[in-house]
């Protein structure tokens, strides 16, 4: 057998994609606020760009959008190349200059601001992230090196609720020699949170930043469980009653069944006073990350308007924001024409006058997709619209891909992020796709009219005798929804609605 090198040929296909159409597909993706920035950086790179700002707020709706936007200043304008004409007075210093410095610059982040630029520069951040609340505490405190660094990587591992969570499938891709190799402190912090060690048997270094972690306002932030994220709380707020804090450290288990009489003759304390002390921990938070605003603040700018034209007869309108209204700059146009102008100089001005082309073509072809797009999910969801959002009916990409006849891929691209106003509010386009559970006639129930029925009946139950998730489930059957008591309580875990035991309010 033959284990040496060897040269051979073979034949094989396969797709790759343009750069227009990597353009394109990006420029689809991109919300409102996104291509408005993407094209005010193009216009300022490529002088042969420019927008009509004097265009109406609104579109009107039309019923062949990939003929009828498209520009007319980009047909074909790359044909015409070398053509000689007659010569202009054309300042050719100024106008090969202008525009240009810069624009072989690698594509800058859409979303950052441009340092060059001080209105931005000095622009509050907006809404900060839970984990950079932390670490503006964090810099306040005068700690070692070797804690700052351990408390920076339990911040990274904070999740939205406030509870610290393991690396989990990234820390077990690293070796664990190397990995203590380089910061044994981090993997015996790694440890502690898989619950692989205790955290009083860990090193002082590593229980000491759990401690600097936990004693960080929002009060409960950085516990690894409930119970210590109330703990926290309780020690943080003076004269918080002792039994209080006794019937967590000690019967936690009891109390989350409920069973004060086993509290009260465990404690040696009367059945009220065990009543009291437990109505006491409703004073404490048990998602302390969410008093901190974990996303940072979006403006909403809806790219499409729904309007009933007629009754029962709805319509799309684009808005004007959603597609700039771009052209050819005609004197750079006119520069392939001239006859005084250099190889060098029409190459330059053609290569511009194609990725202006492109550029054009990729915003008509979201403005034409994200139209098709929004004008199948109006003939799905017509009852949404005529009726209410109540009526909303179970829909999934495929559905208006086929309808559409796209890839469920550009539907999500094209849904993603936009946002459409309707007669009932402004909606992401997302959410008019839902799943749906089967009913006994065989029909089809949104989850979103479910997730809604759901949330009512916890909302106007008997605090003193919440309803257990059979009961739930009971109650929507004699309302005519079907489902298992197991989907039931997925739906109220993903409603963050606490078990029924939980949701008893004593008094």
């Amino acid at each position: 057998m033959n284990l040496g090198m060897q040269l051979g040929q073979k034949m094989k296909m396969e797709q790759n994609l343009s750069p227009q159409m990597l353009q394109s597909i990006a420029i689809l993706q991109m919300n409102t606020l996104d291509l408005e920035t993407a094209v005010k950086q193009e216009l300022e790179t490529n002088p042969l760009l420019e927008q009509d700002d004097n265009s109406d707020e609104r579109l009107q709706s039309i019923d062949s959008p990939t003929e009828e936007h498209t520009r007319k200043e980009g047909d074909d304008t790359s044909h015409e190349l070398m053509e000689t004409g007659e010569e202009s007075n054309i300042d050719w210093d100024r106008y090969m200059s202008d525009g240009f410095q810069n624009t072989e610059a690698p594509l800058k982040d859409l979303n950052s601001p441009d340092p060059d630029d001080d209105d931005l520069r000095h622009e509050p951040t907006g809404s900060m992230s839970l984990q950079d609340f932390l670490k503006n505490q964090l810099r306040e405190w005068k700690r070692p090196a070797r804690i700052v660094a351990i408390v920076e990587y339990l911040i990274g591992c904070i999740n939205e609720d406030g509870f610290l969570a393991s690396a989990g499938t990234e820390l077990s891709e690293i070796d664990p020699q190397k990995m203590s190799e380089k910061n044994p402190d981090i993997l015996e912090a790694e440890e502690v949170l898989q619950k692989k060690k205790q955290l009083e048997e860990a090193a002082l270094p590593v229980q000491e930043a759990f401690h600097v972690l936990q004693s960080f306002t929002p009060p409960g932030i950085g516990a690894r469980d409930l119970r210590e994220c109330l703990l926290i709380q309780a020690y943080h707020i003076p004269d918080f009653p002792l039994l209080s804090i006794q019937i967590l450290e000690q019967q936690y288990d009891a109390l989350k069944e409920l069973r004060y009489a086993a509290i009260a003759k465990a404690l040696n304390v009367t059945t009220e006073e065990v009543q009291k002390a437990v109505h006491e921990l409703s004073r404490l938070t048990p998602h302390p990350g969410a008093q901190i605003d974990n996303t940072p603040s979006q403006t909403i700018v809806p790219d499409m308007e729904v309007v009933e034209v007629r009754p029962g007869e709805f319509d799309v309108v684009m808005k004007r924001g959603s597609m700039p209204h771009l052209h050819i700059n005609e004197t750079y146009r006119q520069l392939l024409k001239s006859s005084s102008a250099s190889k060098a100089d029409k190459d330059f001005v053609r290569n511009k006058l194609n990725s202006a082309n492109m550029f054009i073509k990729s915003i008509d072809n979201r403005h034409s997709t994200m139209y098709l797009v929004m004008k199948a999910i109006v003939e799905k969801q017509h009852d949404f619209f005529a009726k209410g959002p109540e009526n909303l009916k179970p829909m999934v990409l495929q559905d208006i891909a086929n309808t559409v006849n796209r890839d469920p891929s550009t539907v999500n691209r094209a849904t993603n992020g936009k946002y459409v106003e309707t007669p009932f509010g402004v909606y992401e386009l997302k959410q008019f796709f839902t799943s749906g559970v089967t009913q006994k006639d065989g029909s089809s129930m949104s989850s979103a009219k479910i997730l809604d029925a759901i949330k009512e009946l916890v909302e106007n139950e008997n605090s003193a005798a919440p309803l257990s998730d059979q009961a739930i489930t009971e109650t929507l059957a004699k309302q005519g929804i079907s489902v298992a008591r197991r989907t039931t309580a997925k739906y109220r875990e993903e409603l963050k609605i606490l078990p029924a035991r939980l949701r008893k309010s004593v008094k």
